[in-house]
């Protein structure tokens, strides 16, 4: 076996990569031992997920969900104590909402202005989707290429057919080395919110913090060559990116053809 990234010998690998973080709500979805190697899936955790992870928006938006990471810990969320314009920090503890004056700020200012008043107000910014930066496209890069590989890993050859596969070199290369200043197109948009509840014939109440499907649009009439895409849906906001290649005119293309429909919920997942 050989790692999807490196294209290294991964025998010896015992690392377990999960394709969307724990820290986004992901336990089930994992690539096993020996596709991705264990230096790279170090090198991801630090370099690609982190700093996606660690962004205003992975941190607010996992503390307006209460995820905590794989260490247990929910992220801390900003705020604004208006009555006495103190930055502040809102924890979620063991006994509930906790908060404090952020570094920097005039905390027996803040603590002083608590004392005077009977009631007062936080100001809790809300997040609504990530910035388009290279931050964000190496780490949707870094899901959609995992993505794709899980959608075969028990075909026999799978793992040579991603490793040799040159036309996934580009995207294998900027998620792996990076290319700084450069930011692979991803379509960013919001298609329900965070904490919107879903139901089933199954099941009449539960959320959704992460699903995806795979988007295959030919560029000709024989339906052997195209674009690839993968589509992504993390606590409520999608993500396309074209694996073959920086660019998205046919997946915008697909958009408009489609009325703005989001390929997760529509057609044959209608």
């Amino acid at each position: 076996m050989r790692c999807i990234f490196c294209k290294q010998t991964s025998d010896n690998s015992i690392s377990r990569e999960h394709i969307v973080p724990e820290s986004f709500g992901n336990k089930d979805y994992i690539l096993g031992p020996g596709w991705v190697c264990d230096v790279c899936n170090n090198y991801l955790s630090r370099k690609v997920e982190a700093p996606f992870l660690d962004s205003f928006y992975g941190r607010q938006s996992r503390f307006e969900m209460k995820i905590p990471s794989k260490r247990g810990r929910i992220p801390t969320g900003k705020g604004l104590h208006p009555q006495s314009a103190t930055k502040i920090n809102l924890l979620f503890d063991g006994e509930g909402l906790s908060f404090f004056a952020a570094d920097g700020e005039d905390e027996s200012h803040f603590i002083q202005t608590l004392r005077m008043q009977d009631r007062g107000s936080f100001l809790v910014p809300t997040v609504s989707v990530p910035e388009n930066n290279y931050a964000t496209a190496r780490f949707v890069g870094k899901v959609a290429f995992e993505i794709f590989t899980h959608r075969g890993m028990t075909l026999n050859g799978w793992n040579s057919e991603i490793v040799n596969k040159t036309e996934f070199d580009e995207l294998r290369d900027y998620i792996r080395r990076g290319r700084p200043g450069f930011v692979w197109p991803v379509s960013i948009r919001r298609i329900y919110d965070s904490s919107q509840v879903f139901s089933d014939k199954k099941d009449s109440c539960f959320q959704v913090l992460n699903e995806w499907d795979i988007l295959f649009i030919p560029t000709s009439d024989s339906m052997i060559s195209g674009e690839l895409y993968v589509v992504i849906a993390m606590l409520g906001v999608e993500y396309a990116m074209n694996l073959g290649g920086p660019e998205l005119d046919g997946y915008m293309k697909w958009l408009k053809e489609n009325k703005g429909r989001s390929y997760l919920y529509s057609g044959k997942n209608a």
